[in-house]
C-alpha cells in the first residue's frame, strides 16, 4: 500500500527544538572564567535564548546565564549573527522556569526557604509541596486523635463491664 504525502523545505534558521517566546529582559552571563557580564536575552525557549551581550564570545563555548525568575543555567553558544548569539541550554529549562523568566514581576520567592528545600525539576510551582506536607500533617493528627479517642472508650466499656 502506497501513502502520498508532501514534503516541504524548511528554512535551516529555523530548525529549532522548541517555540522561542519574544522577550526582553536583562540577564547575567558568565563565561570560562566567572566574570559576571551583562547581557539582554531576546528570545527564549525551553532549549535555547537569542542574546545581545558587550563581550565578545566563541561558537562552541560552554557559559553559565543567570535570567531573572530562573536559576542559572549551563549552554553553549550555538549561532552569532549581527544581532546576537544564539545558545542552546545544556539540558532544557523546565515549564516553571520559563514562566517565571516571561513574567519576571510575578515572581516571588518565600524568604526563610533553603535553596535545597526546593525542587525545581519539575513543572509545579514550589509552594505545592508545602501544601501537600501540611494535609499529610493534618491527616496524621486526625489519625492519632481518633486512635486516641477510640482507646479511651475502649478503656471505659471494659470497666463498665
Amino acid at each position: 500500500m502506497a501513502l502520498i504525502a508532501r514534503v516541504y523545505r524548511s528554512d535551516p534558521d529555523e530548525r529549532r527544538g522548541a517555540v522561542r517566546y519574544p522577550i526582553e529582559v536583562g540577564a547575567t552571563l558568565r563565561g570560562p572564567e566567572g566574570e559576571p557580564i551583562d547581557a539582554l536575552i531576546y528570545d527564549l525557549s525551553l532549549t535555547g535564548f537569542r542574546m545581545e551581550t558587550s563581550a565578545a564570545l566563541d561558537l562552541d563555548e560552554d557559559i553559565s546565564i543567570g535570567i531573572a525568575g530562573t536559576r542559572v543555567s549551563a549552554a553553549v553558544v550555538a549561532r552569532r549573527g549581527p544581532t546576537g548569539y544564539g545558545c542552546e541550554f545544556a539540558s532544557p529549562i523546565t515549564l516553571f522556569q520559563l514562566k517565571s523568566a516571561l513574567n519576571p514581576e510575578q515572581t516571588v520567592h518565600e524568604l526563610g526557604l533553603r535553596e535545597k528545600e526546593l525542587d525545581w525539576s519539575d513543572d509545579q510551582d514550589p509552594g505545592v509541596d508545602s501544601t501537600i506536607a501540611e494535609y499529610r500533617l493534618a491527616i496524621w493528627l486526625l489519625i492519632i486523635i481518633g486512635a486516641a479517642l477510640g482507646l479511651a472508650v475502649l478503656l471505659l466499656l471494659l470497666r463498665l463491664f
